[in-house]
């Protein structure tokens, strides 16, 4: 039997919060352990140029990612919504065309990238020979990126229903399939680099089909396409993700910048980064993952009414953030030196690690802040404030700073010159955001008073 029931809208709101984040974080580590194997593997086929392939696949997936997750956090926050109004009537027809977006989106750029993949592979200075006899593998992770796109859908619309368990359930049947899967086509069957393409696909494959399934037996799937429905719930969706989307294409453009300005320091600097990358995706997962979580318990509250727990969700949030980021500061700190030996960082690279576990650690408490942020502005018809903080954020918050600490500083100055700018960007969104949720609900007492 299908249910509606709007769960977020009862009960302790620390509780659904830390659900909601704390499932979502473990679906993005399992993600990033999974990669790191795959990239494990491939590197022990003691082929540098199959890496190189394995990295150009992963980055057009990247970009299309890029584009789904926008959507998908549109769509999640439409639903939740309509969740907490009680609305059930038209769910099953909204997830299926919700479901068709998220499969004409990612269709659509993963054609784009299959006909661009040749000249960008000879741009980034990989050899044609390698291209082709790589062919395959591109050609089955690229358009397994579909797939991606439709489950992490199908992840969304479980999450918007409060079916946060069955949710991360999804994503892990992919990611042990993945794991699974990788070192059996790999090796065992001795199909290397096209084994790795065919494991990506099957796990996707097995993802998307358990997703399909709990989302049809929890909230429902309608055969039955209404295309005027689909172009108005297309139109509805694109408030929020087409800003999402925008956001989220701003952040490449000042990393790019930034690794420019690394190359050019030395290879000591670009291995600091490396590990400091891996410290960011294990140790900050839980900020990455707030906006995705947090956009459907404070949607489902608003569709219910429920001014006074949405106030409370974002309290709570941001204390948590708080604890959170200064816990990490602090074991990073003490930790900083023992793992500048454990990687073996020298000289940029060190000061480089050390830079950020002292200094940059303290910063991105206020990053998440910004996440949290970023939610309230896709909930409360602001959302096109997230592509201009995003934009700002990766430009005018990115170029300066990293131009001048590298200047000043070397690589550690280039990054922290970075996260400096990033942090005033920010505070400006963080304050912008309490702004506009002080004349939101303002306005949505006006307007119950009037009624």
């Amino acid at each position: 039997m299908t249910t509606y029931h709007a769960r977020f809208t009862e009960g302790p709101v620390g509780r659904h919060v830390l659900n909601m984040a704390g499932t979502s974080a473990l679906g993005l580590l399992a993600i990033f352990l999974v990669d790191i194997l795959t990239l494990m593997y491939v590197s022990m086929l003691d082929d540098q140029s199959l890496l190189a392939v394995v990295g150009l696949g992963k980055t057009l997936m990247f970009i299309n990612s890029a584009f789904t997750a926008g959507l998908v956090i549109g769509a999640g926050a439409l639903l939740s919504e309509r969740i907490g109004r009680h609305a059930s009537r038209s769910l099953a027809r909204l997830t299926s065309h919700m479901l068709i977006m998220a499969l004409v989106l990612s269709s659509t750029i993963v054609l784009l990238e299959l006909l661009l993949a040749q000249p960008l592979a000879r741009w980034l200075g990989g050899d044609l020979a390698v291209y082709q006899a790589a062919r395959f593998y591109l050609w089955t992770v690229v358009p397994s990126s579909i797939l991606i796109a439709a489950t992490q859908m199908c992840v969304q619309m479980l999450r918007a229903q409060g079916q946060v368990r069955l949710a991360l359930a999804v994503l892990l049947a992919g990611a042990g399939t993945l794991a699974v899967a990788d070192p059996l086509f790999i090796f065992g069957l001795g199909m290397g680099l096209e084994g790795a393409g065919i494991s990506c696909l099957l796990a996707a494959a097995v993802s998307l089909t358990l997703g399909l399934v709990l989302v049809k037996l929890h909230i429902g799937l309608s055969a039955l396409i209404n295309l005027k429905l689909l172009a108005l719930h297309t139109g509805r969706t694109l408030r929020v993700a087409l800003p999402a989307m925008l956001g989220n294409l701003a952040m490449p453009v000042g990393i790019t910048y930034l690794m420019v300005v690394m190359a050019g320091v030395g290879t000591s600097a670009l291995a600091g980064m490396a590990v400091v990358d891996r410290i960011l995706q294990f140790g900050y997962c839980v900020f990455f993952a707030l906006p995705g979580a947090l956009v459907p318990v404070i949607a489902q509250n608003l569709g219910a009414g429920c001014d006074d727990r949405v106030k409370a969700i974002v309290v709570f949030t941001r204390r948590c953030v708080v604890l959170y980021g200064v816990a990490l500061w602090f074991c990073l700190a003490l930790a900083g030196p023992w793992i500048a030996d454990y990687f073996h960082l020298v000289d940029a690279g060190r000061e480089l690690l050390l830079a950020f576990c002292r200094i940059g650690a303290g910063l991105w408490i206020v990053f998440g802040l910004d996440f949290v942020a970023q939610s309230m502005f896709l909930t409360m018809d602001r959302a096109w404030w997230v592509p201009v903080f995003g934009w700002i954020r990766g430009t005018l918050g990115t170029l300066p700073f990293v131009y001048v600490g590298a200047d000043h500083f070397g690589a550690s100055g280039a990054v922290l010159g970075m996260w400096t700018g990033n942090t005033l960007v920010a505070i400006a969104a963080i304050v912008t955001a309490s702004v506009v949720s002080r004349r939101y609900f303002a306005q949505r007492t006006q307007t119950l008073h009037l009624h």
